[in-house]
């Protein structure tokens, strides 16, 4: 693989500070993670409700609902977090909430963490970092609308390689568009022995689902990460899409969105998203007061989720326009100036 060091900038601040902000806690991620446990269980039981009393409509809703959140149980959110190890104190315990979340999301916890150590040592990187498609995603209006029903590009973009995987082909990736580990690399185990007990652990509650007729769980529990996915896929796509590539400046390749209280809940704070590149070390609680900290030197943020919603569209459209076209955030006067390459504005 190849090596590069990145002299990537961040914002300066004190030492004692950034102590305190790193501290973890184990009370702060039960809090979280057994919250997240807690509505999975009360909106899954609230479909199941509805459905034993043929309440055709009110159990739609219901798992339309479920659905929503399921998103945010995967690696747009809490799986993503726990993969840091750095919500919990105790790390076994973190890694408990790790790995159930992945098997409820059909996430691979050894692949992902994995990957993610690299977009973070080379974010939006060309050819280093796996995780980003650095062209322009030119997402149709078919692909908007099946976010908001059933997201067959997520459906295949995961399920297809888990299926590869149990049966012992590890080349086909999650990253189709930039396979992450070689052919040969020891690793590959790892993934492909997870892909086997989450297949089968699946498999299990299938057959239990269709056994006892409890058939309002298979899209529920068994696929319902990949039902409406608009809310978790617009929270994403706020993160790096349409920003410069190459580039060892994070306020510059990543956006920062102040969202409300319940969207930041459930995305576990990732919408300081310049912040999080800045200090990856420091837990998804103490993520505002960084943000705080920092802000003087940070592009200005937009106020609301679809305040970025709109922009990300923007960009999009101008895209369209000119596929050269980069995003470059406007900064205040109290910011360090963006910091790019030597050799002038990579993109």
């Amino acid at each position: 693989m190849a090596q590069k060091r990145i002299d990537w900038y961040r914002t300066p601040i004190d030492k004692g500070l950034l102590k305190e902000l790193t501290r973890r806690s184990d009370i702060r991620g039960l809090l979280q993670s057994v919250s997240f446990l807690l509505i999975y269980a009360v909106t899954v039981y609230a479909a199941y409700f509805f459905f034993a009393r043929q309440m055709w409509v009110w159990m739609a809703v219901a798992a339309y609902v479920h659905c929503i959140f399921h998103s945010f149980v995967g690696m747009e959110a809490a799986v993503h977090e726990l993969s840091h190890g750095t919500p919990f104190r105790t790390r076994w315990v973190n890694d408990i909430f790790y790995y159930l979340f992945c098997f409820l999301t059909w996430n691979n916890p050894h692949h992902f963490r994995i990957s993610h150590m690299l977009h973070h040592q080379y974010t939006v990187h060309r050819g280093l970092d796996k995780e980003q498609v650095l062209d322009p995603i030119p997402f149709t209006a078919w692909e908007y609308a099946s976010w908001l029903l059933f997201d067959y590009r997520k459906f295949k973009m995961i399920m297809f390689p888990n299926i590869a995987h149990f049966f012992g082909n590890a080349d086909v990736d999650f990253f189709f568009w930039d396979p992450l580990l070689p052919p040969g690399d020891e690793r590959r185990r790892k993934i492909i022995r997870w892909a086997r007990v989450m297949v089968v652990g699946h498999l299990v509650l299938l057959a239990l689902f269709i056994y006892f007729q409890l058939w309002i769980l298979i899209p529920t529990v068994t696929f319902g990460y990949f039902f409406a996915t608009f809310l978790g896929r617009g929270t994403g796509i706020q993160q790096h899409m349409g920003l410069r590539s190459n580039v060892p400046d994070w306020r510059v390749s990543c956006h920062t969105v102040e969202f409300g209280p319940l969207t930041a809940y459930l995305y576990w704070n990732m919408n300081y998203h310049i912040e999080h590149h800045s200090y990856a070390a420091v837990p998804f609680f103490n993520l505002p007061k960084l943000h705080q900290t920092v802000l003087s030197d940070l592009p200005v943020p937009l106020k609301g989720y679809w305040r970025g919603i709109g922009r990300i569209l923007a960009i999009q459209r101008q895209q369209k326009k000119d596929p050269s076209f980069r995003y470059l955030p406007e900064f205040p006067p109290t910011a360090a100036p963006p910091r790019f390459p030597v050799e002038g504005m990579a993109s």
